[in-house]
């Protein structure tokens, strides 16, 4: 047979005659002429066209006579079949599956969704579901977790196979029989597999091959995409061209997979494959193959190179003759997937193609007779023709020849027949090789019925015999004989007679064919074995034990009352500012973020959300999603290493199983209990989750707040990839759990209620909730409510005045375990006991049962926290535990087992606890004062003290990291005054006794917590080292000797203490002394190496600070004007400054001197009428210390200027005011050696305020006037990413030093975070004023905190992963301008307008068990008119009744509707006025009850100051019209004008004041004078000209009503006798601004307080008849100005203040006998700032020698921020 014929039929160029044989080439030898060999080409190209002319219509030849005969014909196929099927058993739902066959049948029938017809593709399946199968699917409908796991045997295959590094035959044709059923994600891992193994093996593995394009047909729609066809394909292409030169069996393989994928690729309509890099190299591999002597070989190579043609490539359209050629696509059917064929489809498709054919014939025929002189005159056009024209020439077999394997494989049979003998190209050998390949691999098929196999040998005889048409090639024939011989050795008895006796027919022997190498069958054979299932089915499948486990939850996590907790930002987020926890819990589920921490308070509901949160997971859960797994980590023993493990062992789960589990699944961890399991580690680290090959996870962590520190997100943050493993924080999260609401508290009550029979309704606990004064407040915590609810009938069982109750926590706890241990002696006593338990009940009753089950419990908890430092879970099985100190509370004892069983205790097997984690804490602080063994009636004296157990907790246990604890006692403490004076006697003991020293500790931190204030306390020689102390109070408390180590002083009250000869050590005090310069502080910034500070001021200079001694090393000033940026290079040793003068310096750091000085600009800029320089905003240092940048003004078109380009501006005006138009750019970029510019930045409109580089120095940003933020390219100069921001201007930003993180600052008190990767925002952190400007931002050097400054007075710090307000430091009256972090995380740095420096310790925070400050600062204060109480409101004008010697707030709070800002009270303590300062209203409101009682009207202008008369009939009002009025009470509607500043001295009107009488009036006038008037007449009495020439501004009253106290604007007050009419003697001077003059009741007292800080007291001393006033003390200590000083009616030794920052404060004069006055503090409310005015500290031992320093600054700090002028 001709090698030639094949490639004429293909397209294989250029074969011009199946039936010649040789190369011609080789044959006309190396002498043959040129012009020979082109004649010769131009005969071959003819005779192409000739044997390419129209074929005669099917089914009917010509003879050589020009006569037509018809064709003999056999049907063999007489009907067409079903799909052929591998009969597969299926096994009964739930049993073993025995191999792979069957597990492909399963896999196949597995349903996507709930309809049993949508399953899927499935190559083994006929044409429809038989009835077997569809009851097989019904029943498998009903067994979720056995579909489930079918669908898992398929992907265990995968990855067994995957794993196996011996890959045989078998192993091979298993998996590949199972991937036609496979999801795509396990598919394509399989087949990634497959072409690793094949392109990465040295020598060809023939099965791998089959296995993998088996895997490419057998996809189902959507598995692949053209990128993988491709590469595939490329892989064969590489192969088979360094293979096809050796053996003919390679070669062949390949081509024939080559022809496979090829085959694929039409079907997916794959395009655009790469012309040079992938058709022409395939091409010629293929083109190469013809001259092989292997006939089956060059039809594959025929077959290969026609399906290449189908698939486009990438090149540009070909010449007009290839056009034609195109629509030959159009006859391409694609065959996969179809169910059934239409053949007349098929027929018309290949006639149509046909008709292409011809016209393409014709066309290049013509086309060719044009060409043939460039042929012959040797120009290589045949060449072209050849791979550009007769190479793409798509042929009418391949079409053909994919039909007939279509409709075998849909068992079309008599279909196919009929195509075999109708088709167009029938007469094409190719054609005809293709169908008797055909018929072989379908007569050799088990897969068949032996009747369809022998019909099918009989069509090949047929056709070899009786077809003229069939085997006019020589090689056809060939073929069809060496078929019938392999099929004459077939194993099947059928088709091995039929084709021998064939063979017989044709008088063929067997013994003379040629038999070709190749089987007949090229694919893999179905397995008769199943060695990976094997392995698999040895895997240990879960589900069944993870789904009784998933039930067994469920039980166990019944919740009877759940209510959706709410959630907020962090713990300063307004209580409306909420959202749904699950909500937020769902999108973490669903994000990146790997570890979730939920805080709360204890009681808050943290537990019950984590047990509703794992019931939800678990009903939802379906079989191959994360697992939900709940972990109560204080069960684990050391749950830091294999806590998932100890878990799953807890749930009987076996090591091969969890290793299992570990290796294939994912988990949600809901970890509860952190703190009660006394972790300090981080579980996520320590437990390696989420590295690799470790457990997948995500992780949710409940822990009570409390038990935190300051830096607690570093216990929970996974460790980050990447950035030198810092923490991630961007994969961590939190919340936490929000107080509940009015109607969260009554759809709890409504669902209480029906839990058992109750003779109380909804409403009925809801009225009294809301009644008792406090409660409402304290039951917002869930389980504080559900102990209330239980406590309530018997707290109020006859009480008729509810609004007199006051409940604590602590009461509720003692209500609820009383009415638990009565209940369950009652239900004792009504059960069946045995006579040893009758007995033993009746003892304990006998005993007091509460009692006795109160101290037992007690005793246990006291236990616990001995034995095993608080871990709530004990651990008890007798048999281990007899005899171990467990037995005393779960031994088999009867009286125990009774005790244990009616205790608040749960068990879980051999695991016993409180019901709660706080009443196991309740309990212990019972051990420590029980209030059963002390009666309320206890005396006070030191028998009380020694009635404390000296072994007990109190005296042997730290109690500061039990915060619960602590609360729990201080609440005991203020209800119960014998333990509070035993606390203050063990604080004596410790003078004398050193073992009492830990109590001391412990006690004075509970007495602090409980508010008990130890001002002018005697604490000398005490023992409280480690002792909490902050936001205590001690004013003029006496520490001389005391031991004071480790103290926690931080925002302690510490006016005038004396703490000489203390010891010291390790105290914090948090902040660090104050530094103090000329101007103001506009930046200041440490050095990298942390030795330095440096400050900028608003007058040019530059100062720099020793942190070591905080000594100044220089100052310098070279800006003419305020120094705005500093910036220090990498190395310290230098540092870049910008200012107001238009310059950037250059320094040196260590010696203060200037290297080089740059001119930002030398155009300057009209600003009212004056030429000013354009200012530098800020400067920045690059990180590797070669560039700096700086922003600033940037002169805009249009906009005045002075060109005095090429000189530095002079600081002198230009005469030239003309209009240039320039537009600068507003950030530079310079060589920091050279002082070179580098870059002028474009992309700013406006002026840059901020400039920073990011922490790898390869972008800048910017920050812009017109709020938007710029990145560029700090190498190319290049601008790169751009956003702007919704809050205004850009003031502030920083990088954070992790680089994922930008903060911006802006007018209106925001800050933004975004991501610096994307510019997207992330958190915005609200909490400075609305009103005011954020000055600076600064990272801590970890990247987890951010410090801004403010407008607002304020420095706040911030955790940037959850956007949490962590501390407030407060700075009254002082705006700060810029903050800075210290290189050590330690200290924070803000420089504020006064010139100050305020150095803060960046760890010190308020205790989260400290004193509950009022929730608002105090705008008005005064006393009752009996002193009780002092009556006042805060910001949101709700009304507060203080108790003067504790400061406490009274049950009777009421919130006004006011908005007013100016306050007063009635004489009669009855009404309260406010005056709306917007409207001009005046609202009166009932003190008692908060009702309106009508309203004054002011129209058209703001109230300014009104007071009532003594006497209550009258009030009287200035507006800000300086109008004065005055109202008749008893004569409603009279109102009087009196004054205005029309009437000559009246210019303009201030202040007024009543006589004690209330009959006089006076007011303050603006020209030094007061004008009496009669309050009943309405007239004016008289007026007093002042010796002054200004303004009368503050004025008061006598008791008496003979004198009037004046204060001027010329700081003097004057003291005036009204009836001698005159100003008598004491005349005494002042400084600052007066704000009051109030005389005591007695009249012997005057106080003024002004804006500097202080109270002065003056007595009045009488002396021959004369009468003066005295200056005897001032009062300091105050932290602003003092707006109010109210004296007590009745104690006229005390006095109260009220300070613009809201605080109010009580004192109490003293007199020495020898006739000094000093001034003690009774309480002040909690101000969050550390006062120590004027406190002594001589020879204080072990003080840090900067904390002495800030002690001697004392009397210094309360003068900062004084307003010296008027």
């Amino acid at each position: 047979m001709s090698k030639d014929s094949h490639s004429t039929s293909a397209g294989v160029p250029p074969k011009p005659s199946l039936t010649q044989s040789g190369n011609h080439a080789n044959q006309d030898g190396d002498d043959e002429s040129v012009s020979s060999l082109r004649i010769r080409k131009r005969d071959r190209i003819i005779n192409f066209f000739r044997s390419s002319t129209p074929e005669p219509k099917v089914g009917s030849h010509t003879s050589s006579t020009g006569t037509k005969t018809v064709e003999p014909r056999l049907n063999a196929f007489r009907q067409n079949v079903d799909r052929p099927i591998v009969r597969v058993v299926l096994p009964d739902v739930g049993t073993r599956i025995d191999n792979t066959p069957q597990l492909a049948m399963c896999l196949g029938l597995l349903p996507k969704g709930h309809n049993i017809d949508d399953h899927q593709k499935v190559f083994l399946q006929g044409d429809s579901i038989d009835a077997g199968s569809v009851t097989w699917i019904k029943a498998l409908e009903q067994e979720p977790i056995e579909r489930h796991h079918i669908h898992w045997l398929g992907v265990r295959m995968v990855e067994v196979f995957i794993g196996d590094t011996l890959k045989d035959s078998v192993k091979i044709a298993e998996v590949v029989l199972i991937g036609a059923v496979l999801e795509r994600e396990h598919y394509r891992k399989l087949l990634s597999c497959f072409v690793n193994e094949f392109d990465g093996a040295r020598i060809l593995d023939i099965e791998i091959l089959q296995g993998l394009v088996q895997l490419v047909q057998a996809a189902s729609p959507g598995f692949l995409n053209a990128d993988d066809l491709i590469k595939i394909l490329s892989i064969i292409r590489t192969r088979l061209q360094g293979t096809h030169q050796q053996s003919a069996d390679y070669p062949f393989h390949l081509t024939l997979a080559v022809s496979r994928i090829l085959d694929v690729m039409t079907e997916h309509k794959v395009q655009d494959l790469n012309r040079v890099e992938e058709h022409e190299p395939l091409s010629g591999v293929l083109s190469g193959l013809r001259d092989s002597s292997d006939p089956f070989l060059m039809y594959q190579a025929c077959y290969a190179f026609q399906a290449l043609q189908y698939v486009p490539d990438d090149e540009i359209p070909l010449q007009t003759v290839l056009r034609h050629s195109a629509g030959m696509a159009d006859g391409v059917l694609k065959v996969s997937g179809l169910v059934k064929l239409d053949l007349g489809g098929l027929l018309e498709g290949l006639k149509e193609t046909q008709k292409v054919v011809e016209e393409t014939v014709d066309t290049v025929k013509a086309a060719v007779e044009g060409a043939l002189s460039l042929i012959e005159s040797g120009r290589g056009v045949f060449d072209s023709l050849k791979e550009g024209l007769w190479s793409g020439q798509k042929r009418l077999w391949y079409p053909a020849i994919r039909g007939a394997y279509a409709l075998a494989q849909v068992g079309q049979l008599k279909d196919l027949n009929e195509l075999i003998y109708k088709a167009p190209c029938r007469r094409d050998p190719l054609f005809q090789w293709g169908i008797c390949q055909l018929l072989g691999e379908i007569a050799s098929d088990s897969i068949w019925d032996a009747t369809v196999r022998k019909q099918s040998v009989d069509l090949l005889g047929a056709l070899y015999r009786n077809d003229t048409d069939w085997g006019q090639d020589e090689s056809v024939k060939s073929c069809t004989l060496n078929i019938i011989c392999q099929l004459g050795a077939d194993s099947d008895h059928t088709v091995s007679a039929s084709a021998s006796s064939l063979l017989k027919d044709l008088k063929q022997d067997q013994g003379t064919i040629s038999k070709t190498r190749y089987p007949l069958r090229n694919r893999l054979p179905i397995p008769t074995s199943s060695p990976v299932l094997f392995n698999v089915q040895k895997i240990p499948y879960l589900e069944y034990d993870l789904y009784k486990l998933r039930l067994q939850r469920l039980e166990e996590t019944r919740l009877p009352i759940y209510i959706p907790p709410m959630a907020k930002a962090n713990l300063q987020a307004a209580d409306d500012d909420l959202f749904p926890l699950m909500e937020n819990v769902q999108e973490f589920l669903e994000g990146e973020r790997q570890v979730m921490l939920i805080l709360g308070d204890s009681g808050a509901g943290k537990s019950t959300f984590n047990k509703h949160l794992e019931s939800e997971l678990l009903r939802s859960y379906k079989t191959g999603n994360a697992i939900p797994l709940f972990i109560n980590l204080p069960a684990i023993d050391q749950p830091n290493k294999d806590m998932i493990e100890k878990q799953l062992e807890i749930h009987k789960f076996s090591p091969d199983q969890i290793n299992e589990l570990r290796q294939h699944h994912r988990f949600i961890l809901i970890c509860d209990g952190y703190d009660e399991s006394q972790q300090l580690v981080n579980l996520h680290r320590t437990n390696m989750l989420n590295q690799r090959g470790q457990w997948n996870t995500k992780m949710i962590v409940s822990c009570r707040s409390q038990y935190l520190g300051q830096d607690y997100r570093n216990r929970f943050m996974p460790q980050g990839i990447g950035h030198y493993d810092s923490p991630g924080a961007h994969l961590f999260q939190e919340a936490i759990i929000a107080p509940f609401s009015r109607d969260q508290i009554k759809s709890y009550v409504e669902q209480y209620v029906p839990l058992e029979p109750r003779t109380w309704t909804t409403q009925d606990y809801m009225d009294k909730l809301s009644t008792i004064p406090n409660l409402l407040d304290l039951v917002k915590n869930p389980f504080l409510l559900t102990l209330a609810l239980e406590a309530l009938p018997n707290v109020t069982d006859g009480k008729e005045n509810l609004s007199a109750i006051r409940i604590t926590r602590v009461q509720l706890y003692d209500v609820f375990v009383e009415h638990w241990l009565e209940v369950n002696m009652r239900r004792l006593e009504s059960n069946t006991l045995s006579a040893q338990e009758r007995i033993s009940l009746d003892q304990l009753v006998d005993a007091g049962f509460v009692l006795m089950g109160t101290q037992f419990s007690s005793r246990l908890a006291s236990a616990i926290f001995d034995k095993q430092d608080g871990n709530p879970v004990v651990k008890y099985v007798h048999i281990h535990d007899k005899g171990t100190w467990r037995e005393e509370f779960f031994g088999p004892d009867t009286e125990v087992r009774l005790l244990r069983e009616s205790s608040p205790l749960s068990r879980t097997g051999s695991m016993f606890r409180f019901l709660h984690k706080s009443i196991l804490e309740y309990f212990f602080s019972r051990a420590i004062f029980d209030p059963s063994r002390f009666p309320s009636s206890s005396s006070l004296d030191s028998a009380a003290v020694k009635a404390l157990d000296t072994e007990g907790p109190l005296f042997k246990r730290n109690l500061l990291s039990e915060p619960s604890v602590i609360q729990f006692l201080s609440e005991r403490a203020q209800q119960r005054s014998d333990f509070k004076a035993q606390l203050l006697g063990v604080i004596e003991q410790s003078k004398t006794s050193a073992a009492a020293a830990t109590a001391a500790s412990n006690a004075i931190t509970i007495l602090i917590r409980a508010g008990v204030h130890f001002n002018g306390a005697d604490l000398r020689d005490v023992r409280i080292s480690g002792a909490d102390l902050s936001c205590g109070q001690f004013d003029s408390a006496q520490f001389q000797g005391a031991d004071l180590r480790g103290v926690n002083l931080a925002r302690t009250w510490l006016r005038q203490a004396n703490l000489s000869n203390a010891l010291m050590q390790d105290v914090q005090f948090g902040e660090l002394p104050f530094l103090r310069e000329d101007s103001g502080v506009c930046c200041c910034a440490y050095s990298p190496d942390g030795k330095m500070l440096t400050l900028c001021l608003s007058e040019g200079q530059i100062s720099t600070y020793d942190t070591a001694t905080w000594k100044r090393r220089y100052t310098r000033k070279e800006h003419s004007g305020s120094v705005n940026g500093i910036a220090f290079s990498p190395d310290s040793q230098r540092f870049v400054s910008g200012g107001d003068d238009s310059t950037v310096r250059m320094w040196d750091s260590s010696r203060g001197e200037v290297l080089f000085v740059i001119i930002w600009s030398h155009r300057r800029r009209r600003s009212y009428g004056e030429m000013l320089p354009l200012q530098v905003h800020a400067v920045a240092f690059s990180p590797c210390g070669k560039q700096f940048a700086a922003a600033g003004e940037k002169l805009h078109v249009g906009q005045d200027s002075d060109d005095v380009t090429g000189e530095p501006y002079d600081g002198e005006d230009s005469d030239d005011d003309t209009v240039e138009p320039y537009d600068g750019d507003a950030v530079q970029l310079w060589n920091s050696d050279t002082a070179e510019s580098l870059f002028v930045l474009k992309g700013l409109d406006d002026d840059g305020i901020c400039v920073q580089y990011s922490p790898n120095g390869r972008q800048v940003v910017a920050g812009c006037l017109d709020g938007n933020i710029q990145m560029w390219d700090s190498e190319t100069g290049d601008p790169g990413a751009s956003w702007n921001t919704s809050y205004g201007p850009v003031v502030c930003c920083a990088f954070s030093p992790n680089g994922l993180l930008i903060a911006s600052g802006h007018p209106n008190g925001m800050i933004q975070l975004w991501t610096a990767s994307s510019g997207i925002a992330s958190f915005a952190l609200v909490g400075h004023g609305s009103i005011a400007t954020v000055t600076g931002v600064a990272f801590s050097p970890n990247s987890l905190r951010l410090a801004s400054s403010c407008f607002d007075e304020t420095v706040r710090l911030w955790d940037v992963s959850t956007g949490t307000l962590i501390s407030v430091f407060n700075n009254v009256g002082e705006a700060v301008l810029d903050v800075s972090f210290s290189p050590d995380d330690r200290h924070i740095a803000s420089g504020h307008a006064s010139g100050v420096v305020r150095l803060w310790e960046a760890g010190s925070s308020v205790p989260s068990t400290g004193i509950r400050p009022i929730a608002e600062p105090i705008s008005f204060v005064a006393y009752s008119s009996n002193g009780h109480s002092l009556i006042s409101t805060d910001h949101r004008n709700t009304i507060l009744h203080l108790d003067p010697r504790t400061g406490e707030v009274g049950p009777n709070l009421v919130r006004t509707m006011s908005l007013g800002l100016v306050v007063a009270l009635s004489p009669d303590d009855r009404q309260i006025a406010f005056g709306d300062d917007f409207g001009g209203d005046i609202y009166l409101w009932n003190c008692q009850t908060g009702a309106a009682e009508g309203n004054l009207s002011s129209p058209g202008s703001s109230v300014a100051v009104m007071t009532f008369s003594p006497c209550g009939r009258y009030f009287a009002f200035i507006n800000s019209r300086h109008i004065v009025r005055l109202c008749d009470r008893h004569v409603p509607g009279l109102e009087t004008f009196l004054a205005d500043d029309k009437e000559g001295y009246h210019s303009t009107t201030y202040t007024l004041s009543f006589s004690s009488t209330g009959h006089e009036l006076a007011v303050g006038f603006a020209l030094a004078a007061v004008g009496l008037y009669d309050t009943r007449t309405r007239s004016l009495l008289r007026t007093i000209t002042l010796s002054y020439e200004k303004t009368s501004w503050q004025l008061g009253f006598s008791p008496s009503d003979q004198l009037l106290g004046v204060y001027s604007l010329e700081r003097s007050i004057v003291v005036w006798d009204i009836l001698a009419e005159k100003q008598i003697a004491g005349v005494a001077g002042t400084d600052g601004q007066l704000q009051i003059i109030v005389f005591s009741m007695c009249g012997s007292w005057m106080a003024s307080a002004s804006a500097n800080k202080r109270v002065r007291l003056w007595r009045r001393q009488d002396s021959d008849d004369l009468e003066s006033w005295v200056h005897v003390t001032e009062v300091c200590g105050f932290i602003s100005g003092v707006r109010i000083v109210a004296w007590n009616p009745v104690a006229p030794m005390e006095f109260a203040t009220c300070c613009f920052d809201g605080s109010v404060q009580v004192w109490h004069i003293v007199t020495g006998e020898d006739g000094s006055v000093s001034v003690g503090l009774v309480w002040t409310t909690d101000l969050n700032q550390l006062i120590i005015s004027r406190v002594a500290f001589k020879d204080a031992i072990g003080l840090d020698p900067v904390y002495q320093k800030l002690l001697a600054q004392g009397s210094t700090l309360d003068e900062l921020g004084v307003d010296e002028g008027d």
